[in-house]
């Protein structure tokens, strides 16, 4: 007789969730901000609008890829090297 435990299929990990690619935000000057996690692409731009929909597109729409900084506390614009 065969152990029930052999037809069961086997358990797959977690998925682990990344943390979000895109931080949009205002800078310390007021303007509105778009950061990558990855430093590859980012901007400044005049409107909360503008910002959501640049950080939108270059996530292929993915709203999880994209995170909004809370009320306070400044995101700031790094060119990366």
């Amino acid at each position: 007789m065969r152990s029930p435990a052999r037809h069961r299929r086997p358990r797959r990990p977690a998925a682990q969730t990344e943390p979000p690619r895109f931080t949009v935000g205002r800078d310390h000057h007021g303007w509105w901000v778009v950061e990558d996690r990855l430093g590859r692409v980012g901007g400044i731009f005049a409107n909360e609008d503008a910002a959501m929909h640049y950080a939108l597109e270059e996530s292929n729409r993915d709203r999880r890829a994209v995170r909004c900084q809370r009320r306070g506390a400044s995101v700031e614009f790094r060119l990366a090297r």
